[in-house]
């Protein structure tokens, strides 16, 4: 991402900005519709050079900031943020060209697959201080599912979220982390319009993607860097699949 004046450009693969540009400009106006959350507009797509333009917006500071910060504010925004993502997998639409499955077992059957965003993790939510608003970012999937499907079950958005919550915590605050606080606040909010009866269906796959995108990015570690790294991230796995199996509806 390179910042130039009041634009972020972003460059890739052609495809796979051509949908992140046309998620990003439906989910701006789903955003002002439904006025819980808004979205940088985009400038400019130039599929030619591979370049994707949105508008800057300052004053930005992350969910996860917050949390290490201990905001007060959190809790709400956590509601809301699930109320946010409820809207998106009722109103978001592209067209069928731009229709591509998740990994099968994340699939629902036919009927209960929606649009998702792909990446919605608490790096990439938002609180915009200004407008008091929340900010949603990074409408292409997460490289764990090699950023391109843009269709499936609801429930790999909702237990992204829930899981960059738990693998966000700094290591040398994971025993005063109170993820599953945090987590439970997300989750009533996206469950006042939607009952969330198959969360802990989906947790297991959640939590063996995990496993899979800590050993490939401890890999990439100095061996000691990489043992501490490991076995920080496995002990917060294990404390997400405990909270998903333990939570009540």
């Amino acid at each position: 991402m390179l910042l130039i004046d009041d634009i972020f450009q972003k460059t890739g693969e052609r495809d796979i900005l051509a949908v992140e540009a046309e998620k990003a400009f439906r989910a701006f106006e789903i955003g002002l519709d439904s006025g819980l959350f808004s979205v940088p507009k985009v400038i400019n797509f130039d599929a030619e050079r591979g370049v994707l333009e949105f508008e800057r917006l300052s004053s930005l500071v992350t969910l996860l900031d917050m949390a290490v910060c201990k905001d007060q504010r959190l809790p709400g925004l956590l509601r809301k943020a699930g109320q946010a993502l409820a809207v998106i997998h009722k109103k978001l639409f592209l067209p069928e060209e731009m229709q591509f499955a998740l990994p099968a077992e994340w699939m629902a059957p036919a009927d209960e697959n929606v649009f998702i965003h792909g990446d919605f993790a608490c790096i990439n939510v938002c609180y915009h201080r200004p407008s008091d608003e929340l900010v949603l970012l990074d409408w292409s999937a997460a490289p764990s599912v090699d950023r391109t499907p843009t269709f499936g079950s609801r429930y790999f958005d909702i237990l992204m979220f829930a899981s960059s919550i738990f693998h966000g915590a700094p290591w040398r605050r994971a025993l005063s982390w109170n993820a599953e606080e945090m987590a439970e606040s997300f989750l009533r909010g996206y469950g006042e319009t939607v009952i969330l009866n198959k969360l802990k269906d989906y947790a297991p796959h959640m939590c063996r993607l995990q496993k899979r995108n800590i050993r490939k990015l401890a890999s990439q570690r100095q061996p000691f860097r990489a043992a501490g790294y490991v076995c920080h991230h496995m002990r917060m796995n294990v404390r997400l699949s405990r909270f998903l199996h333990r939570y009540e509806i």
